[in-house]
């Protein structure tokens, strides 16, 4: 009988989707069945693309809250001279600008100044600002969907063209930087781009050097100098970054020749004057806005102590803006406050350069031999030799030549801040306790110090030693 009925029997199937999508084992004897609303919708290619978008990349992102800006009235010469690239009023040649300087030296607040600059006066501006300790912004693959996300919003015409690019390849985000740039960025660009094309597209990049692998960072800038040279440019970029040694091989490669200007971030630009503007103007808020400001003489503070942090500063507005972000907590008197910044009161529980532990720590943290590190700066500092006579001494010390200049390139961005004062210095560098290195403040101090006398007592000879030895050199 089983026999019989097997013929109109449905044999048995397995389903993966449908009426019977989770159904195991399923006979059916004849019978008609209709499926309703069973077929997955396929995203968009807008959908993909905001999946891949890292918003608090945003110049305007709400994540990143109060962004660093420059004062007002400060950092005019950088400013303009940006400006007047990106408006091309003077012949442009270049179609890359690289702004680049020291740790903490306010290369991001320039970048949000001249992207809010370029707003005001109707240039259109895309932006990724890298952040190291933000997943979703330290690494390049969410750079090329966040910038054709802006693109969208600022040239709605390109959307069509975009989004069906993504959907003619929904795993473009898989492939290679350069793919992407190119198919989502540049191709879309040039297409609407015509001879009576009155716009003008800024891409901003600041932050390189915190995008995770230095690998990745070089590429990123070869790969757009390549794109550019080819291809006629419908776009100009500017990074912002530190010199890091692979960064300056990346602007110095040949994909960059005749199209890269660069505006180092040094005593050119006379920060000095800026920072000292700054204090003056943030002092007058705290002793106009402060709950404590009944409490504060009239003529506080004296000009001497705000030449004292100018000084202390070397050019770093980091420095500067972190003690105004101490002395401005509402809950204690900034009088006070100032007092333990100069190191004439004890700490206490309080961390007034918590921002700065945390950015030199990183820097040391890329340190193999703090030990040789340690001498270097101790002599650099309390010898007051030039990067050039340390390097010698150095080999002099049995460091070979190479590894000394790698050494000093690796802490450009430390080196260049010249503190005088030994108790300035000291403070200055017990930000430089690190994980790796698993000393405490106290060990670092002492070993500076002991690296302090001890160069002290042979700084002549040193000296004679540098200048032997490049005599030798040549």
């Amino acid at each position: 009988m089983a026999d019989q009925l097997r013929p109109a029997m449905v044999q048995q199937q397995q389903y993966s989707g449908g009426l019977f999508g989770n159904a195991d084992h399923t006979v059916i004897y004849g019978g008609s069945f209709t499926s309703v609303g069973s077929a997955k919708t396929e995203k968009s290619g807008f959908q993909i693309l905001q999946e891949h978008v890292a918003a608090p990349a945003f110049h305007n992102s709400k994540q990143r809250l109060d962004p660093p800006r420059c004062h007002e009235n400060t950092r005019q010469a950088v400013l303009q001279e940006l400006f007047e690239w990106i408006v091309g009023n003077a012949i442009r040649t270049a179609s890359i600008a690289w702004l680049n300087g020291a740790a903490g030296a306010g290369k991001s607040a320039i970048c949000q100044s001249i992207a809010e600059m370029c707003i005001a006066h109707g240039i259109l501006v895309a932006s990724f600002f890298f952040f190291r300790t933000d997943a979703t912004r330290n690494t390049v693959d969410s750079l090329v969907p966040t910038i054709a996300y802006q693109i969208i919003q600022l040239i709605p015409q390109t959307k069509d063209i975009i989004t069906q690019a993504i959907e003619s390849n929904p795993l473009i985000f898989e492939q290679s930087l350069e793919m992407q740039l190119n198919v989502l960025i540049i191709e879309p660009l040039l297409r609407l781009q015509s001879p009576g094309s009155n716009w003008k597209l800024l891409l901003i990049i600041d932050g390189l050097d915190e995008c995770s692998g230095d690998q990745n960072q070089m590429n990123l800038v070869r790969t757009i100098a390549r794109l550019l040279r080819t291809r006629n440019s419908p776009f100009i970029v500017l990074f912002g970054s530190r010199r890091e040694n692979h960064i300056l091989m990346a602007f110095n490669s040949r994909e960059l020749n005749n199209m890269l200007t660069q505006l180092p971030l040094d005593d050119n630009y006379r920060p000095d004057e800026d920072i000292r503007l700054f204090l003056n103007d943030s002092f007058d808020d705290i002793k106009r806005t402060h709950p404590f400001n009944n409490r504060l003489p009239r003529d506080w503070p004296s000009v001497e102590h705000v030449e004292e942090i100018i000084i202390k500063s070397s050019g770093q507005f980091i420095y500067a803006s972190v003690v105004i972000k101490f002395l401005s907590i509402p809950t204690s008197n900034p009088s006070t406050q100032l007092d333990i910044v100069r190191g004439l009161r004890p700490t206490g529980r309080v961390t007034p350069f918590a921002q700065l532990d945390a950015l030199y720590r990183h820097i040391f943290s890329q340190v193999t031999d703090l030990p040789t590190i340690l001498n270097l700066l101790a002599y650099r500092i309390f010898g007051r030799a030039s990067l050039s006579g340390t390097a010698y001494v150095l080999k002099y010390l049995r460091t070979t030549y190479t590894v000394s200049w790698r050494l000093l390139y690796l802490f450009s961005s430390v080196t260049w801040m010249g503190m005088t004062s030994l108790s300035g210095m000291l403070r200055f560098l017990t930000f430089f306790a690190t994980k790796r290195a698993r000393k405490s403040a106290v060990s670092v101090r002492f070993q500076l110090r002991y690296a302090f006398f001890g160069f002290k007592n042979y700084h002549v000879v040193c000296s004679k030693t540098v200048n032997n030895v490049r005599m030798h050199s040549h």
